[in-house]
């Protein structure tokens, strides 16, 4: 078996051959027995006589061929788990993000509904500036300007806008609302 060593060692194709022939059926055995599958335990012995050819480099006539390739076969085995371990985590981070961003999705058309449902309890002209002043954070003087009215009346319509909408019990929810709007 050195001579198989030696001979991968220095990129010999037919040295390798003949190791994998000798040694791919118990190297599969080992990782369906971990495994229990059969696709599994192909791909990754597979990968473990990659990793042998990638690594020949390293391989040493210290330790017998077989113990070396049943290491390789250990690590390839140690790095599918992690593997499939840092994808589950990666998963279960995204589904929580995505459900994070479902529900406040879904909040955010909550709030958009019930703030359409108080403001067309306003006036057309009261619903604009209202909308303009709290919601776009114009100030009286730029809806003034944009609406061609004075902002003298602009202040009229904002106040009683909000004498109005103090008369819903909506207000406290719609001020709630307003807030998170702004953000």
């Amino acid at each position: 078996m050195s001579d198989y060593i030696q001979n991968i060692r220095q990129g010999n194709h037919t040295s390798f051959e003949i190791v994998f022939k000798l040694w791919h059926k118990k190297v599969y055995g080992y990782f369906l027995k971990k495994t229990a599958s059969d696709d599994l335990a192909e791909e990754l012995t597979q990968l473990a006589f990659i990793k042998l050819w990638r690594f020949k480099h390293t391989l040493t006539e210290d330790f017998p061929l077989d113990v070396q390739l049943f290491k390789i076969a250990k690590t390839t085995l140690l790095d599918y788990f992690k593997k499939l371990a840092n994808d589950e985590r990666n998963l279960k981070i995204y589904s929580a993000d995505l459900a994070d961003k479902i529900a406040e999705q879904s909040l955010q058309f909550d709030i958009n509904k019930q703030l359409e449902v108080v403001l067309n309890c306003l006036p057309p002209t009261r619903k604009q500036v209202f909308v303009l002043n709290r919601v776009h954070g114009y100030s009286y003087k730029e809806i003034a300007e944009k609406l061609s009215i004075s902002p003298r009346t602009v202040e009229k319509h904002i106040s009683l806008a909000i004498k109005q909408l103090n008369g819903y019990a909506y207000l406290p929810i719609f001020i709630f609302l307003l807030d998170l709007l702004a953000k």
